[in-house]
């Protein structure tokens, strides 16, 4: 299956065309290097008039970083590759600011203005364009596969890395096909399977680039697959699953 990516970006026309889809009516929680988070629904929070929004780490150093909304400190000192939990946020217009953590009066690294949508999910990731440069993208959750189906996303975070595709290990069928760097890919809804090796293959060429750790798709569930690396390719996993019964695969 040709899965074509689809870049990075909060911008008007993405978030308007996305209000009002993926608005869960039950709390959702978020697995995430053994750690569970729980947030609250999304119906809810819209009723407020608020969104929620969370940090991604996956800069392909060690750093941790401080995340601020205008003046408000969201998030402090998260490391690399965590995934903190949600957080509401009351305003639209956001303007978000990453900040090297621990730094003497903070030293800014990235700043952007993003346009939020009452009662959507929203995850922030801070991606390292090299070793001095940061990149921050915003883009939608919507942790709601098709009936029966299991959703998979990957984001290209490795600075430097090439165009990749992304294939399960013995199969020559693409899931994702030419990700490029600053990418989500996906999602892509999926047969339910407890156990699913995939590779990282040169976009168009059979050269391998990775393997990647094991991922579990569950029915009802959304994994997203993190690259990151410079000089070697890693990668990190968080699954997002709603508050419910699904049965195993």
């Amino acid at each position: 299956m040709r899965h074509v990516f689809r870049p990075i970006m909060a911008s008007l026309t993405l978030v308007l065309a996305a209000c009002g889809a993926g608005i869960d009516s039950s709390p959702i929680k978020t697995t995430s290097t053994g750690e569970t988070q729980v947030s609250p629904a999304t119906d809810s929070v819209e009723s407020r008039g608020h969104s929620l929004v969370r940090v991604v780490n996956a800069v392909s150093t060690d750093k941790s970083v401080t995340v601020q909304l205008g003046d408000r400190t969201l998030f402090a000192d998260v490391r690399a590759g965590v995934v903190t939990d949600y957080a509401e946020v009351e305003t639209n217009l956001a303007q978000f600011s990453v900040l090297a953590a621990g730094s003497t009066g903070g030293t800014m690294l990235v700043q952007a203005d993003r346009l939020l949508i009452d009662g959507n999910r929203y995850s922030i990731f801070v991606i390292s364009k090299d070793v001095s440069q940061q990149a921050l993208r915003v883009v939608r959750d919507d942790v709601i596969p098709d009936s029966g189906k299991a959703r998979l996303r990957l984001v290209h975070a490795a600075p430097g890395g090439p165009e990749f595709d992304v294939q399960p290990t013995g199969s020559t069928e693409k899931i994702f096909s030419g990700v490029d760097f600053l990418a989500e890919a996906g999602p892509a809804d999926l047969a339910p399977v407890a156990s699913l090796a995939l590779e990282l293959r040169a976009a168009g060429e059979p050269r391998l680039l990775m393997k990647m750790p094991v991922v579990e798709l569950r029915r009802g569930t959304t994994t997203t697959v993190v690259v990151t690396g410079s000089s070697k390719l890693a990668s990190f996993q968080f699954t997002d699953a709603l508050m419910k019964q699904t049965p195993k695969p």
